[in-house]
This record gives structure tokens, C-alpha cells and sequence, in this order.
């Protein structure tokens, strides 16, 4: 699925990761929600479902040497996926990562990719600044903890969490999210107070450290850390 709305000029671009094994399930249909309030916001949407983009795990370059570690660096082949995941999350305004909840945590498709997106910190905060929502469908309990597995690691990437930008849902029962009408309340919220977020924030240039790395490396005389 590829950017709509592409005709207004300079449209904030929305972009909605779904980590689901399903691109049709409870998951999906959440995070349709959020992209269709956007798109009433004037945003350019994109549906990226993790499960068309196979990718490796990461393989912890990070860890024996930590300028290796980059968007590029990372990409392991020209069959690892997150090459292209990478490139649509570094080009989007704002992004809404969603999961389902399996045995009371993120899927394992969501903590691959939060793993592989250390290359996107690493050397540089790459989404500093940019807003987000953060979905989770749980059947039963654990969305909470699904939620804030996302929440830790992507606010220290330097993603800024839209105002109510947690949404979760139980579905147990339901043959579609749509009979609760309060949850489709909250998505909309969600999604227009993202583009908002993000309308205000565009091109605002944030502070930030020195990649974690410089601190870590040797300090010989004469030769600088970089």
C-alpha cells in the first residue's frame, strides 16, 4: 500500500505499522481507524504490514562495533526487509506502531524490529522528535505491559508520544472492534491528535547527545573521537 493523498502538497506523511501475523485482523483494523482520522486531517497514509517485509534479527553489531551499526550498515542482504522498513520510518511525520498481544507482551515481529531500529539511533536520533501512537489487542490481559514494551524503548529513540496516543483494545467475544464504539472514539482521537502533534513539531529542531557510542570509545592522544 503506498502514500495516499500525495496530491496536497507537502502532506504530513502518517505512517501505520502493523506487527500482526494478519493483515486483517483486530490489529489492522485498529490501526485503520487511526490512519482514516489522519487522512480526515489532511495526512498522506501508509499501511506497512510487517508480515510482507521478512527480516532478519538483529545480530548485535551494536555490541563489537558500534559504527557498523547504522540504517545501511544494518541491512543484512538484499532479502533483509528492513531495509525498506527503515526508509519508510525515517521519510514519515509521525508513525502508529501497533500489535497484538501475545502471552502478555508485543509480538515478536514488534520486538525484531524495535531491535533492529537500535541502527536508528545508534549513530544519530533519527525519528527525534516525531510523533507517535502506540496500539495493542490484547483477547484477554496484557496490554498494558504490550503498550509499555513499545513506550520505553521508542521514547528513548526520541519518538514523542501524541496526546492519548495509547489505545488498546479487549476483544474477547467481539466479531469486530467496530462494536465498540468508544474504542473507535479513542483511535479517531488518537489519529487526529497525531497529525496535530505533528503539524506543530514539524521542523523543529530538537537537542541531543552525542551518540552513546563516543562515550565508549577510546581517547588516545591526538586522535579524535570520531
Amino acid at each position: 500500500m503506498r502514500f495516499s493523498a500525495w496530491v496536497i502538497f507537502m502532506s504530513l506523511r502518517v505512517l501505520g505499522v502493523n506487527a500482526s501475523a494478519r493483515t486483517d485482523g483486530f490489529t489492522a483494523e485498529l490501526l485503520d481507524e487511526v490512519l482514516e482520522a489522519a487522512r480526515r486531517r489532511g495526512a498522506a497514509t501508509e499501511r506497512l504490514d510487517l508480515v510482507r517485509y521478512p527480516f532478519p534479527f538483529c545480530v548485535g553489531n551494536y555490541s563489537q562495533d558500534p559504527t557498523s551499526c547504522g540504517p545501511d550498515t544494518c541491512v543484512q542482504g538484499p532479502w533483509d526487509g528492513f531495509g525498506k522498513i527503515a526508509d519508510k520510518l525515517i521519510r514519515a511525520d509521525a508513525v502508529v506502531f501497533a500489535t497484538p498481544v501475545y502471552w502478555f507482551s508485543v509480538s515478536a515481529r514488534m520486538k525484531a524490529l524495535l531491535e533492529r531500529m537500535t541502527s536508528m539511533e545508534n549513530q544519530g536520533l533519527l525519528n527525534l522528535g516525531k510523533p507517535m501512537v502506540l496500539l495493542a489487542v490484547a483477547e484477554e490481559e496484557g496490554a498494558s505491559q504490550a503498550l509499555s514494551q513499545m513506550l520505553l524503548p521508542l521514547s528513548y529513540m526520541g519518538f514523542v508520544l501524541a496526546p492519548l496516543g495509547l489505545v488498546y483494545a479487549h476483544y474477547r467475544g467481539a466479531v469486530s472492534l467496530k462494536e465498540n464504539t468508544e474504542l473507535m472514539e479513542d483511535a479517531r482521537i488518537a489519529g487526529e491528535n497525531l497529525v496535530l502533534m505533528a503539524e506543530k513539531l514539524r521542523g523543529t529542531a530538537f537537542r541531543e547527545p552525542l551518540p552513546s557510542y563516543q562515550y565508549r570509545l577510546p581517547r588516545l592522544p591526538g586522535v579524535a573521537a570520531d
